[in-house]
């Protein structure tokens, strides 16, 4: 048995209770049964077996977790991604929206309307080994911050930790329904899907932040999830298209930090309860708090949750004394090691995984991330995470976005760049004097002006692409 035996039981139950959500249309339970029943059977149908690997690269998210769930169930092992990294995971089909150039080694197959109408033979086998604990059952992507993406396998077991951890730290009692702001390009959006649906709520999916907004007075919205860069966007969104968030219980905010000029937003504009939370594709949920607890604290990511294991360690690999800085590192399976093609039942034993942050561990079990160790800028000797940067102008009207990165100049020393998303003209010498009345030494050199700042699907910055463009300068 594994989640989508408990959607499958969820449409007998309450066939007409919302699945998913969308602004132009709700699919419910006993809607969404039927679907994964009828691609269950098209995909037995054009000939994807138990044990084989194959890419979901489909625009339309309702579809997207049908087919998600179709595969889960008959032990198909899944990635969501684009068809480039199909050889990469030895993927023997892309499913994808539309024809298009196959990915070398591997079949193209089309989801389309037929898909998901009647069929007179809707019979599929199931393989009894699909639920072995051991199997492997999905591949996800990491974010590919510090460069290029690998994929982490999941087994059966994994996935279904993570789901239970979800549900234990990320459940509100009370609440049926939750708005995702991420996009299933984010490992974390498919979980918390599965996890919204296994337990019979409500998962309300937008296109656009426009569309969010809109959604969440249309819909009753209790839940808002995604990274702090989708909740600014969001935020922008709700000037344009006024709501009153009334309904609005919680805001959990996952993926990259969250400065204090956004939390104040969120709580004035939204709702006064904000959770954050700090984790890897690797190994899945390790810190959470709500931000009132960490908002006196810079860098403050929340407690570790009890089903993670986290230790900060100094340069000869020892653990330090609690409240001492160094390198963080998580226990994870197979230590967060990529994938690699050609087993079912791959070696998960654990071991460390390290996320590439530096920080402390409070006594209390409280986690402070001060930076990652690559992107720590080392101007003059003095160490600086870009976020602080980035808070100077935080609070600025003519500035949408903003970046901070370090580029090597003359005798090895960083100079601060600080890259900007302008709302209206902004004088470069302007903003680094703004800057500099508030701190001399965080203060940049120099200012990129772009029409967006490169982030992944979870809204971290891309810094190396930064340092990229503004080498070319």
């Amino acid at each position: 048995m594994n989640f989508v035996d408990f959607i499958l039981l969820n449409g007998r139950l309450y066939p007409n209770r919302p699945a998913i959500m969308m602004l132009d249309r709700v699919v419910t339970y006993g809607m969404f049964a039927g679907a994964v029943h009828r691609s269950c059977a098209r995909l037995h149908q054009v000939g994807l077996r138990p044990g084989e690997t194959v890419v979901i690269d489909i625009d339309n998210p309702i579809r997207h977790f049908v087919v998600f769930s179709a595969l889960m169930r008959l032990g198909i092992v899944s990635l969501t991604a684009g068809p480039g990294v199909a050889g990469m995971v030895g993927a023997v089909a892309v499913l994808t929206s539309a024809a298009g150039a196959a990915a070398p080694g591997a079949r193209s197959i089309v989801v389309d309307d037929d898909w998901f109408q009647p069929a007179t033979d809707e019979t599929y086998p199931i393989d009894p080994a699909a639920t072995d604990p051991g199997r492997l059952a999905l591949l996800a992507l990491t974010s590919g911050t510090t460069g290029r993406s690998k994929a982490i396998a999941f087994t059966v077991a994994e996935f279904e930790a993570r789901l239970r951890s979800h549900a234990l730290i990320h459940s509100v009692p009370g609440t049926s329904r939750e708005l995702i702001l991420m996009s299933f390009a984010a490992q974390l959006a498919l979980t918390e899907v599965s996890r919204l649906l296994a337990s019979g709520r409500t998962a309300c999916l937008a296109g656009s932040a426009e569309e969010a907004a809109r959604m969440i007075d249309l819909y009753q919205v209790e839940v808002l999830f995604g990274s702090p860069q989708q909740l600014s966007v969001l935020l922008d969104a709700l000037v344009e298209t006024p709501a009153s968030c009334a309904s609005v219980q919680l805001v959990t905010l996952s993926g990259a930090a969250v400065s204090a000029e956004l939390a104040t937003s969120i709580r004035r504009r939204i709702t006064r309860t904000v959770a954050i939370g700090y984790g890897s594709t690797e190994a899945g949920k390790t810190a959470m708090c709500l931000l009132d607890e960490t908002s006196p604290v810079p860098g403050g990511v929340g407690y570790v949750v009890p089903s993670a294991r986290v230790e900060i360690i100094g340069d000869d690999d020892r653990p330090v004394p609690a409240g001492t800085r160094g390198r963080i590192r998580v226990l994870a399976a197979a230590g967060g090691r990529p994938h690699v093609p050609g087993s079912l039942y791959p070696d998960r034993t654990p071991d460390w995984f390290y996320p590439g942050d530096v920080g402390h561990l409070r006594a209390d079990g409280f986690l402070v991330v001060e930076g990652r160790s690559d992107e720590l800028i080392n101007a003059g000797g003095l160490k600086i995470a870009p976020e602080r940067i980035e808070e100077l102008v935080a609070g600025r009207a003519d500035i949408a976005d903003a970046a901070a990165f370090g580029v090597e100049g003359a005798g090895g020393i960083d100079e601060i760049w600080l890259a900007i998303v302008a709302r209206e003209p902004v004088r470069s010498d302007e903003l680094i004097a703004y800057c500099a009345r508030q701190s001399a030494a965080l203060a940049p050199a120099r200012v990129l002006v772009l029409e967006r700042i490169p982030r992944n699907a979870m809204g971290k910055v891309e810094r190396a692409r930064l340092k990229a463009e503004a080498q070319r300068r």
